[in-house]
């Protein structure tokens, strides 16, 4: 009575396996649900997405120029590169201002602050163990010794005849007049007169005395008389021309040097030379041997084609040495930029600047040692 029939048992087999697939396919069908409601919900974020408005990108030229400084920023270092860049020009234009306006050993002394300033400065900082800031600031300190020093040697000599005093078509027989006290580098163009190379004059005077060998270092004063007509004895002098030599005024080093061929043309122009007694000396001596008359104001130039030639190319001078100061840092500081890897990023992050949208390159695998 326990067992079934075998028609029975294999009527509800047939049952439990149709439960079995009905099962499966209401979980299925549950699963495409969750499926299908999930990619449904999905949707809406990618489609809010690619219809939010983008924010409309700058002109082409401000985003040029904006990418531009970037890349120029990074490669010269960055912050701490253009702050010693900055220190660099600060303190030239200090120490070069100084002793333009003041004297040589005021704008050495001006260097000199802004020397030590930014090498205490810099020791501190890599001390510290800041070393990305420590570098520029000791370069830059190091290169003011030639901005300042070799530039600045420039611009003093240029000083020396820029804005001073100009004495133009003055005629010769009013020149003792209206050059009474004139200044050191005072330009002079005259009307007339020539050099009359013949009545040279000529001061001896020693310098140094050589201690061992009991010999002199001589300084030579050579002058001559500037004439508007024929010599004659009595004739008066109103200008003299004057050269200090270190070889004597008759030997042929001195004849053939381009100061005293000078002499053999009429320029009538030159820089005014502070009349000093040695001078003096040696214009006596011209008088002694022509017998010309003269005055204590007759003025004492250094006679020249173009009396502003040494001004202008001590200026141009100047400017090529400051340039070249300048530039040379930040070539080195390009050399660092590279050196540490601020350079891998500059050009990457300037494309972006430039196309926000634009897909980015891969990055370089590094290399990495096992």
């Amino acid at each position: 009575p326990d067992r079934l029939p075998s028609h029975q048992g294999d009527s509800s087999r047939a049952t439990l396996s149709g439960r079995t697939s009905v099962v499966s396919q209401q979980l299925m069908s549950k699963t495409e649900t969750m499926t299908n409601k999930d990619t449904k919900e999905a949707e809406p974020l990618l489609s809010e997405e690619d219809t939010t408005p983008k924010e409309p990108l700058r002109p082409a030229l401000i985003r040029a120029i904006h990418a531009g400084l970037h890349f120029v920023f990074t490669i010269g270092g960055k912050e701490y590169g253009w702050a010693g860049f900055c220190l660099l020009v600060l303190g030239t234009a200090a120490s070069v201002a100084t002793s333009v306006h003041v004297n040589w050993l005021a704008g050495c002394a001006m260097m000199m602050i802004f020397f030590g300033s930014s090498f205490c400065f810099a020791g501190f900082q890599a001390v510290s163990g800041r070393y990305e800031l420590a570098r520029p600031i000791m370069l830059a300190a190091m290169m003011l010794f030639l901005s300042c020093i070799l530039g600045g040697h420039f611009f003093v000599t240029w000083s020396k005849s820029a804005g001073s005093q100009l004495i133009k078509d003055a005629p010769l027989a009013r020149l003792s007049v209206v050059a009474k006290g004139y200044e050191e580098n005072a330009v002079f163009y005259l009307k007339d007169g020539d050099v009359a190379t013949e009545y040279m004059g000529e001061y001896k005077l020693c310098k140094d005395k050589l201690p061992v060998v009991g010999t002199c270092v001589y300084n030579y004063y050579c002058v001559a008389p500037v004439l508007d007509g024929p010599a004659a004895k009595g004739m008066p002098v109103y200008g003299w021309v004057g050269i200090m030599s270190h070889v004597a005024c008759d030997s042929a080093m001195f004849i053939k040097s381009p100061d005293r061929q000078a002499w053999n043309h009429p320029y009538r122009a030159g820089l005014g030379i502070h009349r000093e007694r040695y001078y003096n000396d040696a214009i006596d001596e011209s008088i002694k041997k022509s017998g010309f008359v003269t005055t204590l104001t007759a003025p004492v130039i250094k006679w020249m084609k173009d009396p502003t030639l040494d001004e202008r190319h001590a200026w141009h001078q100047g400017w090529v040495v400051e340039f070249t100061v300048f530039i040379m840092y930040l070539i080195v500081m390009v050399i660092y930029s590279y050196c540490v890897g601020f350079t891998e990023d500059a050009l990457p992050t300037a494309r972006k600047i430039m196309d926000p949208d634009a897909p980015q390159k891969p990055a370089r695998r590094k290399k990495v040692d096992p």
